[in-house]
């Protein structure tokens, strides 16, 4: 009997199922589209029993069209989009649309947080910044702002966690997704307690922490009847989707970057030691590789920002006419800039009140300076990442590029110059299904390690961007410029923010 396995890749945007057959290097995946809801300036949700549906969609999707029997499907595990809140009722359901990472709600509470807890508190018991977005601000927010919602709250957990429920019956969390909620000491590997004291959050209605490779349990009658997995498939607890993707990367060493550019943009690596920003512009988790860490600095704003421009704004369909635009479109588009800002940022300014800016503008000005420029806004706002992490000590010998934005070779072209580093992309399918599926293979027995995992199951890059001498020289005088322009608008955008 063949043996497989399987993932369940929860993003913003979409849910993927993936097949592994890692014997033979053979992969399956299939996928269903969802939105996000905006309800409100500010807010972002979406509701979790869509996410189930579309779920099982896929799920029923990819066994159809593998033509795999599921009970060859050895173990599952989970990748998912980190940071957002679902809240459940006494009998599992949610209470609300869960709150998730691009969700700014929380900012009017966090200062609170702040007085109500202490900056050297929170930085000693959870080694990181709370910030609009996380789970504890908006469980938090929840206590203070909607009290009559908050008070049927039973059990908290995050996204992936639901459909893991949904498919195991069963609550559990891993130590890489629960340090995306804020709420979890990264050296301690458990909850922080005292932080949740002295905000008045219950410990017991968050979920129990494992291992990433630990075994929850099986595959439900019901939801074996609802997906067409077989009860006999093992459930492992899986892990945020930022994580996924770096073990479908192969990036489990210290040394090797990821730049990713999905809905939003990452830089991160793997530490054998938990560094962490004194300056607090960064994130330091707990890995889902034991005795690593995971350091991320994070843009809210990535490939949402030229989906934006190109469809909202220019009405465009076709991405290749608009890489090809770009590639006739001298580096520093004459002088334009673009702030991708447009739903606040993160790494380093940690201002939820940033926006979006388009600089420089004239007559002279078309179609293609105005998708380049928000391009390179964005690898500028992955360069502000990469200096964070070097500058507090991370190794960097090669970038890996991940994600749509990897697609594009004008895009690498771009974050090779602003980088002045050679960026090579990623040779893998679906990183964050791949590094699920790996994580299933590891917790199932069949992988001793992720080390031995990812040297048999992730190939090399399959191409390099090297710096060229001419467009680097642009950038380094335009990035100063960048910085500037944030710099110089910061205390506007607070006057002008709703």
């Amino acid at each position: 009997m063949s043996k497989y396995f399987m993932s369940i890749d929860l993003g913003t945007s979409s849910v993927r199922a993936f097949i592994a057959d890692f014997e033979n290097n053979l992969f399956y995946s299939e996928g269903e589209n969802y939105d996000v809801i905006i309800p409100h300036t500010g807010y972002a949700e979406q509701n979790p029993k869509i996410w189930y549906e579309k779920t099982v969609s896929a799920v029923r999707s990819v066994l159809s069209k593998s033509k795999i029997n599921p009970k060859e499907i050895l173990a599952l595990s989970f990748s998912g989009q980190m940071h957002g809140l679902v809240a459940l009722d006494e009998k599992f359901n949610p209470v609300m649309n869960a709150a998730i990472w691009m969700d700014q709600r929380s900012e009017e509470v966090i200062d609170e947080i702040y007085k109500i807890v202490g900056e050297k508190e929170i930085l000693s018991n959870t080694q990181n910044r709370i910030s609009a977005g996380f789970m504890i601000g908006t469980l938090y927010w929840l206590k203070i702002k909607n009290p009559e919602i908050y008070h049927n709250v039973k059990y908290v957990t995050l996204p992936k966690d639901y459909i893991k429920y949904r498919l195991c019956g069963k609550i559990t969390t891993d130590y890489s997704d629960a340090a995306g909620s804020l709420a979890f000491d990264n050296i301690k590997l458990c909850w922080a307690s005292p932080v949740m004291k002295k905000l008045g959050l219950d410990k017991a209605v968050f979920p129990k922490c494992f291992p990433s490779t630990y075994v929850v349990g099986n595959i439900t009658p019901e939801a074996a009847k609802e997906t067409g997995l077989s009860e006999s498939t093992l459930v492992i607890n899986g892990g945020g989707d930022s994580f996924m993707q770096a073990i479908g990367n192969g990036i489990v060493s210290e040394g090797i970057f990821a730049s990713n550019i999905g809905t939003a943009g990452q830089i991160s690596t793997t530490s054998k030691n938990p560094l962490f920003d004194s300056k607090m512009r960064m994130n330091t988790f707990a890995h889902v590789v034991p005795e690593r860490w995971h350091l991320m600095a994070g843009c809210l704003n990535g490939g949402v920002a030229l989906k934006w421009v190109v469809k909202q704004i220019l009405n465009e369909t076709d991405y290749e006419t608009v890489n090809k635009n770009i590639s006739k479109t001298p580096a520093g588009c004459s002088g334009l800039f673009f702030l991708p800002y447009l739903a606040g940022e993160r790494s380093p300014h940690m201002d939820s009140k940033a926006r979006g800016v388009f600089f420089g503008l004239t007559l002279a000005h078309g179609r293609s300076e105005l998708e380049r420029a928000v391009m390179e806004g964005v690898a500028f706002a992955l360069n502000d990442c990469l200096n964070v992490l070097l500058e507090i000590g991370a190794k960097c010998d090669r970038i890996i590029a991940a994600g749509g934005g990897a697609r594009s070779d004008e895009w690498l072209q771009i974050q090779a110059d602003i980088f002045e580093r050679d960026v090579y992309r990623s040779s893998s399918i679906e990183q964050a299904c791949l590094g699920a599926a790996i994580t299933a293979a590891v917790g199932a027995g069949y992988f001793s390690d992720f080390e031995s995992a990812c040297s048999e199951c992730v190939k090399e890059p399959s191409k390099v961007f090297h710096p060229k001498s001419e467009n680097v020289s642009v950038y380094k005088k335009a990035y100063p410029v960048f910085r500037d322009i944030y710099q110089q608008n910061k205390d506007i955008f607070k006057r002008i923010s709703v």
